[in-house]
């Protein structure tokens, strides 16, 4: 059972558009691998700035500090 994972910053996307990301990742990747759709699992995971850190700070601290 093939897992795509998608990563990013909470509330980069909206509900219409997560929804529109399964759908369409699921299709392209049952085109290209010949897979069923239904045997993929697309996964968003939403990070919180406080919980991501780039250069020894949190993305939270980067981004009050510009």
């Amino acid at each position: 059972m093939p897992v795509i994972n998608m990563m990013l910053g909470a509330g980069q996307l909206d509900q219409a558009q997560k929804k529109r990301f399964i759908q369409e990742i699921t299709q392209m990747a049952s085109t290209i691998t010949n897979i069923r759709k239904d045997a993929f699992i697309i996964s968003i995971e939403e990070l919180h700035t406080d919980n991501v850190g780039v250069g020894g700070k949190t993305l939270t601290d980067q981004f009050s500090e510009r």
